[in-house]
């Protein structure tokens, strides 16, 4: 066997001799392509695991909150549909005077729940939720927030609680403009007239 290796190197020539370099070159290279696309791979499969684990995360908060609404007794809103407001709810309208506070920011609030088009009673519902939710706090000046604060404090329960019932002030203005009664809010169809 050695005897053929030998021999084999005794006639290779010059042109040979880089042939093989050559070949042996481009197997390396394909050996180290392959184990880069498999890297990518590996990394595609977790970058689609954490983008599953991030929906996961936001379902089991839709939970947790709607937990919360159920189980908390100072809850100024009902999460029954149509969302309303509780006697909590009711006494921090008039504690830190909503209706007043929405008054100044009403048509503001109102644009940016027209800025989503909702269709539906129901999506008018949910977008001033959000709405207040994500942009009323900046809206308040400091007296304003003092107040939401105080209150919150007082009753012992979130910030975001007591926004709320700006939320369902909101959403009861907007379908009043429209026309649409707040009893149906699961039950209104744009379609129908």
């Amino acid at each position: 066997m050695s005897q053929v290796f030998f021999e084999l190197i005794r006639q290779l020539n010059s042109a040979v001799f880089v042939l093989i370099v050559i070949l042996l070159a481009v197997g390396y290279l394909l050996l180290k392509i392959g184990e880069w696309k498999q890297k990518f791979f590996d990394h595609d499969n977790r970058v689609s695991k954490v983008e599953n684990f991030s929906e996961r995360v936001i379902a089991m908060e839709t939970k947790i909150d709607l937990i919360y609404r159920f189980s908390n007794p100072n809850a100024p809103t009902k999460s029954q549909s149509p969302v309303s407001l509780t006697l909590i709810g009711n006494k921090i309208v008039q504690d830190i005077n909503a209706n007043e506070i929405l008054k100044r920011y009403e048509l503001k609030l109102i644009e940016m729940v027209e800025k989503e088009r909702p269709n539906t009673a129901y999506d008018i519902q949910q977008v001033s939720f959000n709405v207040v939710k994500e942009k009323l706090i900046d809206l308040l000046d400091e007296k304003e927030l003092i107040k939401v604060k105080e209150q919150a404090f007082s009753l012992g329960i979130l910030i975001e609680d007591v926004t709320s019932v700006f939320g369902v002030l909101l959403r009861n203005i907007i379908l009043e403009q429209r026309k649409i009664p707040i009893a149906e809010v699961d039950k209104h169809d744009p379609q129908k007239k």
